[in-house]
């Protein structure tokens, strides 16, 4: 089990049945869950120089979330602009859709 710390949840990464979760932090992350709170996922690719990880969440890596360590090396207006996002309910976390945009829409 791989975990990581983002500013607002802790990841755990099951890489034998290649899963994950994320559940805010304060909460322990180590109780028990239902199946139902764990995703698949196709890769994680780690950036240690910016400390931004990726998560691939199919198997052609169209659909990716990105975010950041809790001990990411980011400068202070990086911190006030993630603060100020984190106030109006965004948590630095994001869904990309790299699909072309007709197949996008068929979906």
């Amino acid at each position: 089990m791989e975990r990581i710390d983002s500013t607002h949840s802790i990841w755990l990464f099951d890489a034998e049945r290649m899963r994950f979760r994320r559940v805010p932090k304060g909460t322990d992350p180590l109780a028990p869950s239902p199946d139902t709170e764990w995703e698949p996922y196709f890769a994680l690719d780690l950036d240690l120089e910016t400390g931004a990880f990726t998560v691939a969440l199919n198997e052609e890596r169209t659909r990716l979330l990105r975010a950041w360590r809790d001990d990411s090396p980011v400068s202070a207006g990086d911190q006030a602009a993630n603060h100020d996002q984190a106030a109006n309910g965004d948590h630095g976390t994001k869904e990309l859709r790299l699909e072309p945009l007709d197949e996008a829409q068929e979906s």
